[in-house]
């Protein structure tokens, strides 16, 4: 971004503050924020500021400034690999109070803009924020799973991208998030394949983690199916009644099962969502085995996830 690039931008509506004593340039817009604010909020800009050259780092990763550059007289910091849209999120974070809260839900793009940012800039307090709320809808531990709600993270839920996961993923890994990287990989896995090709190639991923989706999508394949069979012949002979129920309800599972989450339903012990006069047509003992089953598989399925994404083990996960 040379001088004449500069001349371009414009000062940003909301966050130009005229007793402000440092401009950070995307490029779209300049912004004229506090040393004071990003420092105390920052260590990254901390470290930065306080060097003789404002700006100047060994880190080529952040925002940096060559000698001399300023805009009005105020040293200016350009936002090097930053998208103006990730600027404007982390500031108004800082400047506005009720712009973000881990209480309340957000938008896609906030969560991921202050999750870049907080995990580039070490933007402590908003990284915390920002974590915990993401840990409640893809918690490290199986009893949060029959609690986690997704309109608790993203607001207007019911009209979020398509790929929304796929994109949160992409932020993750970006920023070294382990703590949901278990739980994200095999929420995404368990898309369709197409899904899982269109959007991994759109969201440009590295070929190791597109590898990783796709055997995590095989392995869910199978466990989906051999689920439609622990629920549904859990012993070779029993009543007559409870046999066919029990084979209409596993011929209506396999046809069902390429467009539904069966493997979600299970590990939030969700009720089944099937024909209710044939479940209730299975004897007491076969629900006794069905239930004894599903409780171990559902253990079986969760304790395999980070393993399946070469993430070792909950235990591992959980030391971020």
């Amino acid at each position: 971004m040379d001088v004449e690039d500069l001349s371009k931008l414009k000062q940003h509506e909301k966050l130009w503050f005229e007793d402000g004593n440092i401009v950070l340039a995307t490029d779209v817009h300049l912004y004229s924020v506090h040393r004071g604010v990003l420092a105390k909020h920052s260590t990254v800009f901390k470290d930065m500021l306080d060097l003789p050259n404002v700006g100047n780092t060994l880190r080529p990763e952040v925002g940096s400034i060559a000698n001399g550059d300023s805009w009005e007289g105020k040293p200016l910091v350009r936002m090097v690999g930053d998208s103006d849209e990730d600027v404007y999120h982390i500031l108004t974070a800082l400047y506005e109070l009720r712009f973000y809260s881990e209480h309340q839900p957000t938008t896609l793009p906030i969560i991921l803009s202050l999750l870049r940012m907080s995990s580039k800039y070490n933007f402590s307090e908003i990284h915390n924020a920002i974590t915990n709320q993401i840990e409640s809808v893809y918690p490290n531990d199986l009893d949060s799973m029959k609690e986690r709600d997704y309109r608790d993270l993203f607001e207007d839920y019911d009209n979020i991208a398509d790929d929304y996961e796929f994109q949160l993923l992409a932020a993750v890994l970006q920023s070294d998030l382990r703590t949901v990287l278990p739980t994200l990989y095999f929420e995404c896995a368990t898309s369709q394949l197409d899904t899982i090709l269109k959007s991994t190639e759109s969201l440009h991923f590295e070929k190791q983690h597109v590898d990783k989706l796709l055997r995590g999508h095989e392995r869910m394949v199978e466990y989906s199916y051999e689920y439609g069979i622990k629920q549904f012949v859990p012993q070779r002979t029993c009543t007559t009644q409870c046999s066919k129920s029990r084979g209409q309800l596993l011929a209506n599972y396999i046809v069902d099962c390429p467009y539904k989450d069966p493997l979600q339903e299970l590990l939030q012990e969700s009720d089944a969502n099937d024909d209710a006069d044939l479940r209730e047509a299975i004897c007491k003992n076969c629900s006794k085995v069905i239930s004894e089953n599903l409780e171990a598989f559902r253990l079986e399925i969760w304790n395999s996830i980070p393993g399946l994404f070469g993430l070792g083990t909950w235990e591992d996960a959980k030391r971020d």
